[in-house]
């Protein structure tokens, strides 16, 4: 084995020092503060750096690119992510974003890929940059989290903190992204974390407030969306409403879109075809239509200032000289956007639904608002950037599945809070009549969901404390009198049961046993066979954690066996659970739980 190298070993003895330093604090919420600014600062500092990257390459390239770029461009990008993802990063392909972090929370005990902090940027990246219409949020979110979780593993920090310090990697890089300490913060309660505690509020405002601080010392007063909203009246609330209606049917026609590319794309059975013919088809969208290109901001600030032809610039409409040209151009590129992420995605890219539901939904908002002036042939009470914002909100709440975030994103990040009482309509009533169309039709369901937090709670027991054990048995042969005899020696409530090939066969529960004990004559001449039960389920002890976390209503089964090399040990306690689940549940700040 090749020797140390001086700088690991400094690492490693750092590393013991800061170790030692923590288990001798007494206070640990101050640990817990120190730590969720150091993720804040090192994930704030990233997102900048990337985000600046991909949206600079992205204006660039909408603006000066020739055309024929724009067709070769998003094929050798998907190749070049493809290559990567079945070489170098073959084990991480998997891992998808934000869903992926709440399974590792749910399921690995917050243990993610050391890997991750740049596998994933650098995918991402190089889809994006090469014309892709996905969003870096995915990245930011897998590498924020992976260094919360990386830095608390390599503390020897316990479960609930490893947590703590993935939602604080994740409330500081959508922070820094979006210059929104108030949306960052909330995505990680309402997304990423099980629940809400008091005990989460500092670390997390923490490091929302880290990641703000850098973006102001970086960028300055600049804006992701750099336009605001100044006043808001409240006669124009009946449009609030209709973009809450608008909003919620442009989520489902990009949810169904995606859907529609995968299914098609996954048919190829060959990441290199799928990637060479989603490429080309990509390329032919951008070509069409240069605005596609990338993750979108471009446009949407294009269409905040008022450079409404500005979008449709270099593409094959500029020298229309159509009726409603502006409206029709508007209506393509909505329809197109949520085609161009999942030709993008689908075809191997890599990427998040995050930008692309603000753009479309930015997007839809304009359009909405174009068309009630072209109908009514007035000028409305309300801004277009009102309807840009308020088009954003609702369409990330339905998408995400995040309505308290999108009000406070698009307040935070535009710095419109003049027209959050609107956010809060618009988005109540998109991400409501989403839900409603959804429980009516269970076939669009998708899977995203918050952390159960049965499944936090069962990461963060010992095991130990919720199996009974058991040294002895009985054999199906055994009378009655023996069982009692068995039982009477030991404090089980229930005891395997073996037949002679020395195999498990059931268990025998002490509540039957205490039900036949008044019948003195049938003492010898019942048998073990005649009363065991054999609903019951054998786990090794290793898996034991695994098991309870992907079927938490086992929980539920009085009978669950675990064994240690093939030799019965104990069975699970459904009473010793159940207790354990309620001090949790009745302690308020149980992440800091010892």
């Amino acid at each position: 084995m090749p020797k140390n190298t001086p700088s690991i070993t400094k690492l490693r003895k750092l590393r013991v020092k800061v170790r030692k330093i923590i288990s001798r604090q007494k206070n640990k919420n101050i640990t817990v503060i120190l730590l969720s600014a150091l993720v804040g600062l090192i994930v704030g500092l990233a997102a900048i750096l990337i985000k600046q990257i991909i949206y600079a390459v992205e204006n660039y390239a909408v603006s000066f690119f020739p055309g024929y770029l724009f067709f070769i461009l998003p094929m050798i990008g998907l190749l070049l992510v493809t290559f990567l993802n079945g070489n170098i990063f073959k084990k991480l392909v998997a891992f998808k974003g934000m869903q992926h972090v709440i399974q590792a929370i749910e399921n690995h005990q917050s243990f993610i890929n050391i890997r991750l902090i740049y596998a994933k940027f650098v995918t991402a990246g190089i889809t994006i940059g090469f014309g892709g219409s996905s969003g870096m949020e995915a990245a930011i979110v897998t590498s924020g989290a992976s260094i919360g979780s990386n830095l608390g593993k390599s503390l020897g920090l316990n479960y609930q903190l490893r947590t703590l310090l993935i939602g604080c990697g994740t409330a500081s890089g959508i922070s820094a992204m979006y210059n929104a300490p108030i949306g960052g913060f909330l995505f990680a309660l309402e997304v990423i974390l099980p629940e809400f505690t008091p005990a989460l509020l500092i670390p997390l405002l923490i490091a929302s407030a880290t990641g703000k601080i850098l973006f102001e010392m970086i960028m300055g007063e600049n804006l992701r969306f750099d336009a605001h909203v100044d006043a808001f009246s409240y006669e124009s609330l009946p449009y609030v409403v209709l973009i809450g209606f608008v909003g919620a049917f442009t989520a489902m026609y990009m949810i169904k879109t995606y859907g529609f590319c995968y299914k098609i794309l996954s048919r190829l059975n060959n990441p290199y075809l799928m990637a060479l013919i989603g490429g080309a088809l990509l390329g032919c969208l951008i070509y069409i239509f240069p605005a596609l290109y990338g993750e979108g901001y471009v446009s949407i600030n294009r269409l905040l200032h008022g450079q409404e032809t500005e979008v449709w610039k270099n593409s094959i409409f500029q020298n229309l000289n159509i009726p409603f040209q502006g409206l029709l151009i508007l209506l393509v590129l909505l329809l197109l956007r949520p085609l161009s992420t999942g030709l993008s995605l689908s075809a191997g890219g890599e990427g998040g639904y995050f930008a692309p539901s603000l753009v479309a939904g930015g997007i839809s908002g304009y359009l909405l608002y174009k068309i009630i002036i072209a109908v009514s042939g007035t000028h409305l009470d309300l801004e277009g950037n009102t309807f840009i914002f308020l088009g954003m909100a609702a369409t990330f709440a339905c998408v995400m599945r995040a309505p308290v975030t999108a009000i406070f994103l698009i307040a935070d990040t535009t710095q419109s809070y003049a027209i959050i009482v609107p956010l809060m309509i618009a988005t109540t009533i998109a991400y409501t009549f989403k839900n409603y169309i959804d429980a009516h039709h269970p076939r669009t369901k998708d899977n995203h969901g918050p952390l159960q937090m049965e499944k936090f709670i069962l990461n963060q027991i010992n095991l130990r404390d919720i199996i009974d054990p058991v040294d002895t048995f009985v054999y199906t042969n055994y009378t009655l009198r023996k069982i009692i005899e068995k039982f009477s020696y030991h404090d089980y409530t229930i005891m395997p049961v073996f037949n002679q090939e020395n195999k498990i066969v059931g268990v025998i529960e002490l509540k039957t046993v205490r039900e036949l004990m008044k019948n003195f004559e049938q003492y010898d001449s019942i048998y073990a066979e005649q009363i065991l039960q054999t609903e019951f389920i054998l786990i090794e002890y290793t898996q034991l954690r695994n098991q309870l976390i992907s079927a938490p209503e086992l929980i539920n089964l009085n009978h669950i066996l675990v064994s240690k090399k093939e030799t019965i040990i104990g069975y699970v306690s459904k009473y010793k659970v159940l207790n354990l689940y309620n001090q949790y549940l009745n302690y308020p700040d149980r992440l800091f739980a010892k």
